[in-house]
């Protein structure tokens, strides 16, 4: 992706096929609007987990729910460095869709009056859709860095989205004991 100098403004702008796209200005936006969400997602986790392994009845997914909350501190911190290399920090406002979606099934899961193993089924499930989105964000977030030429935001990112994907594969690992 090419660069040019705009001599009447200092925004950088950048040029596919001719057309001008996003200047780094705005793509900054973008991405810290991005991040707030995910963080927020994080964050919120954060506070559900230890109450939602509580309520697992199965032993290797409460140790599992218990390890990722190790995880999430870890990606929380990688975020926490990318929020001070931008010179920002979370803004609460940005993350009303990704926080109801996140909530919502989750508070499903811990006010159920269904049987244990139905209720850990539940909770696997929306574990892993809760892994599917992080893993999405950070693979786009590290784009945009691409796109920045910030290369060290993008290993940040890089490792919070293995960090997710490894998390999902143990809970699909842990639904496939249950399943077969």
């Amino acid at each position: 992706m090419a660069k040019h100098n705009n001599t009447s403004a200092k925004a950088v702008m950048r040029v596919l096929n001719g057309q001008l796209k996003v200047d780094e200005q705005a793509l900054t936006r973008i991405f810290l609007k991005q991040l707030d969400n995910i963080y927020c997602v994080k964050k919120h986790l954060l506070t559900v987990l230890p109450d939602l392994s509580a309520k697992a009845s199965f032993k290797d997914l409460k140790d599992a729910i218990i390890a990722n909350i190790d995880m999430i501190k870890m990606q929380v911190l990688r975020m926490e460095v990318i929020y001070k290399m931008f010179r920002a920090s979370y803004n609460p406002e940005n993350c009303i869709g990704i926080k109801t979606f996140s909530l919502t099934a989750l508070e499903d899961v811990m006010q159920s009056s269904k049987e244990p193993l139905e209720n850990d089924l539940a909770l696997l499930v929306h574990l892993q859709l809760i892994e599917s989105v992080e893993i999405a964000y950070f693979n786009v977030l590290r784009n945009i860095a691409v796109g920045l030429n910030n290369t060290e935001v993008e290993t940040l990112l890089c490792q919070n989205a293995d960090t997710a994907t490894s998390t999902k594969k143990l809970y699909e690992l842990i639904a496939n004991e249950y399943l077969i």
